[in-house]
């Protein structure tokens, strides 16, 4: 396995991923993005995130995007994972375990002060491999979004 930082050469990669990861959690009608829009977020001289491709074979077999936000109590930035994917038959303890602790190296990289990620409750991505990197739930916080 092989991990690779989003470019140019594996934007389309990337997007395609995204795709699968979309219709994999049943909610391909809220995938409305095009390959321009993610080529504009990604590879801008600002980013608004990162990602990271996981290869096999030289084939596309996974992702995760993150991006930084702020922590106001602490005065540091946080690293977000925003999707975290691997493709059927890819999705291993051992592979997911892999991601985690290549965000997390980022997020030490960087000074981050912790890592955050929302999980999707249907899709059980393996709450304990989860809490056995230090995640906790945090239940005194809802999540709320207002689409535009």
């Amino acid at each position: 396995m092989e991990l690779a930082s989003v470019d140019n050469e594996n934007i389309d990669d990337l997007f395609d991923l995204n795709a699968k990861l979309a219709e994999s959690e049943n909610q391909r009608y809220l995938f409305t993005a095009d390959r321009q829009s993610y080529a504009d977020v990604f590879l801008a001289t600002t980013p608004a995130c990162f990602g990271f491709l996981v290869y096999q074979d030289n084939q596309p077999i996974g992702f995760y995007i993150y991006n930084f936000k702020f922590a106001s109590y602490i005065a540091s930035r946080v690293l977000y994972i925003e999707d975290l994917y691997l493709i059927d038959g890819f999705a291993t303890e051992e592979n997911k375990k892999l991601l985690l602790q290549h965000a997390v190296s980022i997020s030490q990289s960087e000074n981050c002060c912790r890592v955050e990620m929302r999980v999707l409750k249907e899709i059980n991505f393996g709450y304990g491999l989860i809490k056995s990197f230090g995640f906790s739930e945090i239940k005194k916080w809802d999540v709320y979004r207002l689409d535009l």
